[in-house]
């Protein structure tokens, strides 16, 4: 598959749209995220100057001062980013918006990130650093407590369930006991910003997937925050995220918001895959009922769902269909269970590519554990065709 033309393609069916979803059916494979990139860059080239994710706000704002050319340190953010932003290819997408805005300093692009603004990795080691001079070892005991429920920033609680790899006692009620300690130790300086902050963590394991989260509401806020930014700056939106998130059916998920709100002036993208690997895993071929398998058969790599269909399509694509989304939960001997339901390709998405074959993502090194140091600085990102700036020679996506 040639990326930069099904970048070029992708764009010009979706160009003219206020908001443009671009979700991908995994966030595990190299393929999906660099085709991601590249129509972003051939979006901007079109006017785009907004790349929206659902992440924390504060880590948002320091990708969004990082591409702005601030002094800000990549590696300890992305070490603060939601786990499937620490990878190799999110570091390189964002140094090559720093360079794009470096040619364009009149003209630049921005980095928002829509959730709420919550709880951080570095939060966890605060907490501790505030209690050493007050209680030594009651610092040592909530460390211990606070480093195991961490990990839940690297891989939700309902994973690790998944995995075999969760030590059985709540986050939430491990966040609770280390509360407790805090709350017996804030006489003193920074007592007081030691339990807000326990607070926070409490409240963030307390609101995980499968404890107590609202994703109904996560989602419409999401969407607002993004239509609110929208309305302050005039600017045209990217979003990077999964397809069910980009999705425009039903009344729940952060697409179907957009649609409602913009219209036909929001357009979703479904990036999904064939085969191939991910992490430690190998994916087999998709089942034959699938959207996949259906684009396997007739070759087809760019569909426009908003155009006329090509006649080997051309009334498959009003139907319920199924897709595959592979997740950090995924188990390719239980591939059968990691289908999505559509209910049909026309109403949820605008257009789709395909991508057969994927190799697997790059995970960031650990930027640092509870005690360590931190991690190398990024080295210098490679060149993406079409990409912007000196290295790629127009005007610019992730």
């Amino acid at each position: 598959m040639d990326e930069h033309r099904t970048a070029q393609r992708l764009a010009a069916l979706v160009g003219t749209a206020t908001v443009v979803g671009l979700g991908t059916s995994t966030r595990e494979a190299t393929e999906p995220f660099r085709l991601v990139e590249q129509t972003t860059h051939a979006l901007i080239r079109r006017g785009f100057r907004t790349i929206a994710l659902l992440d924390n706000q504060r880590v948002g704002d320091r990708y969004d001062r990082f591409v702005r050319g601030e002094d800000v340190d990549l590696t300890s953010t992305l070490a603060q980013a939601w786990g499937p932003w620490r990878t190799v290819e999110m570091r390189d997408a964002l140094i090559r918006l720093r360079r794009h805005n470096e040619t364009h300093p009149h003209d630049r692009v921005r980095v928002v990130a829509v959730n709420a603004p919550g709880t951080l990795p570095a939060d966890y080691d605060r907490v501790t650093e505030l209690l050493a001079p007050l209680d030594p070892a009651a610092a040592t005991r909530v460390g211990e407590l606070l480093d195991i429920i961490r990990t839940a920033h690297d891989n939700g609680e309902h994973v690790q369930r998944r995995l075999g790899t969760h030590p059985g006692v709540p986050f939430v009620h491990l966040a609770r006991t280390a509360r407790d300690l805090v709350a017996g130790v804030t006489d003193g300086p920074g007592g007081d910003e030691a339990l807000r902050l326990v607070d926070a963590i409490v409240d963030f394991h307390g609101n995980a997937i499968g404890v107590g989260r609202d994703t109904a509401r996560e989602e419409r806020d999401a969407a607002g925050r993004l239509l609110d930014h929208h309305r302050r700056t005039g600017d045209r939106v990217v979003v990077w995220e999964g397809s069910a998130h980009v999705a425009a059916h039903g009344d729940t998920m952060m697409g179907a918001h957009l649609r409602a709100a913009l219209g036909g002036g929001y357009a979703a993208v479904h990036i999904t895959v064939g085969r191939g690997r991910i992490p430690g895993t190998e994916i087999p071929p998709p089942d034959p009922t699938s959207v996949e398998a259906l684009l396997d058969r007739t070759g087809a790599q760019v569909v426009d769902l908003r155009g006329q269909p090509a006649a080997n399509l051309a009334h498959q694509l009003d139907r319920p269909w199924r897709t595959r989304l592979i997740s950090g939960l995924y188990e390719a001997e239980r591939d059968e269970e990691h289908y999505y339901d559509l209910p049909s390709l026309t109403e949820s998405f605008d257009a789709i590519a395909y991508l057969p074959t994927i190799t697997p993502i790059r995970p960031l090194p650990p930027a640092r554990t509870s005690h360590g140091g931190a991690a190398p600085a990024p080295q210098a990102a490679p060149a993406v065709e079409g990409a912007a700036g000196p290295e790629g020679g127009a005007d610019r996506d992730s």
